[in-house]
């Protein structure tokens, strides 16, 4: 289940960031918040969710990105 939620985030960035110029910029906006939940002193389970979210999210921006 969790891979068909994940994949609907791919397949939203890719189609609404294809081609754009601000790629590059979104992508490092990912990587920092990506940085900044790894940090968080919070539960570990809970936090590891964030980060698997976030993870899908910059992994399709550097697909675009390349």
């Amino acid at each position: 289940m969790a891979y068909m939620v994940y994949q609907q985030y791919t397949t939203a960035v890719l189609d609404a960031y294809a081609g754009r110029p601000d790629v590059a910029e979104h992508l490092e906006s990912a990587q920092e918040c990506l940085r900044w939940l790894q940090s968080l002193d919070i539960d570990p389970k809970i936090r590891a969710t964030l980060v698997e979210q976030a993870q899908v999210l910059e992994a399709a921006f550097a697909r675009l990105n390349d």
